[in-house]
């Protein structure tokens, strides 16, 4: 019954929703099997983001314990639209995306996936005026100078020649960084103007939101000329506690509490308890840190 509410939710949505553009930003989330993840990853938006319009969670999941405990996450977050795939999501996760793409009458778009945390205030609308006023391809939440290393590398990055633009934020070329600085197609909150990226994401081949970064990421030759934008320091972490998904299984990660376990204490009535990661001092954009858990 949940799943019926929620895809009829989904289509009124999509329906309904105006078409008016303007200066806004919507969130398109991405979640499989990390409802304890979600929950830190939202509460850290309802506590440091502002300027968002519409929050949308396409998720999946491998069983009814992870459904019940994602009804669980609805319902301490009940502004947002949770949309449930199917029993075939890899066939229904592109057209899920793109309505949601090309429902929305807002001018700008964030992808998240769930084991993001924000970690400090972010005022969406001023990181709009910094992209207006400079014609940047992205502002990159995860990028900031205090990211010198590439996690799913293994290495250290160089900081590509920034530049201060105003108080608080730098630019770049992107075709000068590398790794992290260099790759200008991600689904790890970089603020975009909507219509940059919807056609080419609509072109794409995909089914899921690993292949489509994937198949993203390899269009950055179209964008390698234009500049982008971060804050001096970054303003999320990337947190790979554990793989849920099994289309990418070599991508590196800390081989932690598995989804299972999570789900486990989400079940016990626990949350991972973001207060410790305030302003933490991250040195890449994904960062192995031990979550402390405390009562929801």
């Amino acid at each position: 019954m949940f799943a019926k509410r929620i895809t009829v939710l989904f289509f009124l949505v999509c329906s309904f929703i105006g078409s008016k553009a303007d200066d806004a930003t919507d969130l398109i989330i991405f979640s499989y099997d990390r409802p304890m993840q979600l929950y830190a990853l939202l509460e850290s938006i309802k506590q440091y983001v502002t300027g968002i319009e519409n929050t949308y969670v396409v998720y999946r999941v491998s069983d009814e314990r992870f459904e019940q405990s994602y009804q669980f996450v609805n319902a301490d977050f009940d502004h947002i639209v949770f949309c449930r795939q199917g029993s075939e999501p890899h066939k229904d996760f592109k057209p899920m995306t793109e309505s949601l793409l090309l429902s929305s009458p807002h001018d700008y778009l964030l992808f998240a996936v769930d084991d993001i945390i924000v970690t400090d205030a972010i005022d969406l609308k001023s990181c709009i005026y910094a992209l207006q006023q400079t014609g940047a391809y992205g502002f990159y939440l995860r990028l900031g100078a205090n990211v010198t290393e590439c996690y799913m590398c293994n290495c250290e990055q160089p900081l590509p020649p920034l530049t201060t633009i105003s108080s608080g934020i730098y630019s770049w070329i992107l075709r000068e960084g590398k790794y992290d600085w260099g790759y200008p197609n991600t689904t790890d909150m970089t603020l975009y103007k909507k219509s940059d990226i919807v056609g080419i994401i609509c072109s794409l081949p995909y089914r899921a939101p690993n292949s489509l970064e994937m198949v993203w990421s390899r269009q950055a030759t179209l964008v390698n000329n234009r500049k982008a934008l971060c804050f001096t320091h970054s303003k999320i972490v990337n947190v790979p506690l554990n793989l849920a998904q099994q289309e990418y299984t070599n991508n590196r990660n800390m081989k932690g509490l598995s989804t299972q376990e999570m789900l486990g204490l989400f079940e016990k009535g626990l949350k991972i308890d973001i207060a410790p990661l305030h302003k933490i001092d991250n040195k890449g954009a994904h960062m192995e840190y031990e979550f402390s858990f405390i009562a929801r």
